[in-house]
């Protein structure tokens, strides 16, 4: 049986050809069956490329913006006018407090008696020690005429000090003191609200505020 030799050529390149292909893909160590990998995705996720951004309180406004609370009594530097007060009627008895005042390091409190006469002692800060005295004042005779009208006022320190607490709301009474005015007798209290400065005049008699005003 005669058999062409072109036909048995064919097969023989055929094969040379595969085997040279799979010595190549041998040598690269691929597996020829295998899929091609994926691409990598090169893109970054904006969520992880970008930082989180952070979320800042925006500043107050002005102060006009937030209305402010009003502010509350003052009772602490109250308590202490009131408590050199105590110590006044204490040390000096059967007398009547005419006049509590601060002073650097505490008050100065005078007190009178229904004859006229007039003592005077300092306490500390808190009102509650005494520093110094009672001492004579020795008012003169006008004086003398003045404090017994005084002696006789219906209000006391402490009325007094309560209806300036009701009056000016945060008040913190600096000086308290008896006055004669237009033949009245009343209580002047120096005042201090924040920044501002006021007297408040009440009534000795009976406790009505008379003026409340700004103490240039």
């Amino acid at each position: 049986m005669n058999v062409s030799m072109s036909v048995l050529r064919k097969p023989l390149a055929l094969a040379a050809v595969t085997a040279v292909m799979f010595s190549a893909v041998a040598c690269s160590g691929a597996d020829p069956t295998s899929a091609p990998p994926p691409a990598s995705n090169t893109s970054v996720s904006e969520s992880a490329g970008e930082p989180t951004p952070t979320t800042s309180a925006s500043p107050t406004g002005s102060a006009s913006a937030t209305p402010s609370a009003r502010p509350t009594t003052n009772t602490q530097g109250n308590d202490a006018l009131l408590a050199a007060g105590g110590l006044g009627s204490k040390e000096i008895s059967k007398g009547t407090v005419v006049s509590i005042e601060s002073e650097r390091n505490g008050w100065e409190v005078h007190v009178v008696s229904s004859g006229g006469e007039e003592q005077q002692l300092r306490t500390d800060a808190s009102g509650e020690r005494l520093v110094s005295g009672p001492s004579d004042d020795r008012p003169d005779a006008e004086d003398r005429a003045e404090n017994q009208q005084f002696a006789q006022a219906a209000v006391s320190y402490q009325r007094a000090v309560r209806a300036v607490e009701g009056e000016v709301d945060g008040a913190e009474i600096r000086d308290l003191s008896l006055d004669r005015d237009n033949g009245r007798t009343l209580w002047e209290a120096d005042v201090v609200v924040g920044s501002q400065q006021r007297q408040v005049q009440i009534d000795a008699d009976n406790g009505k505020i008379v003026s409340n005003r700004a103490d240039d």
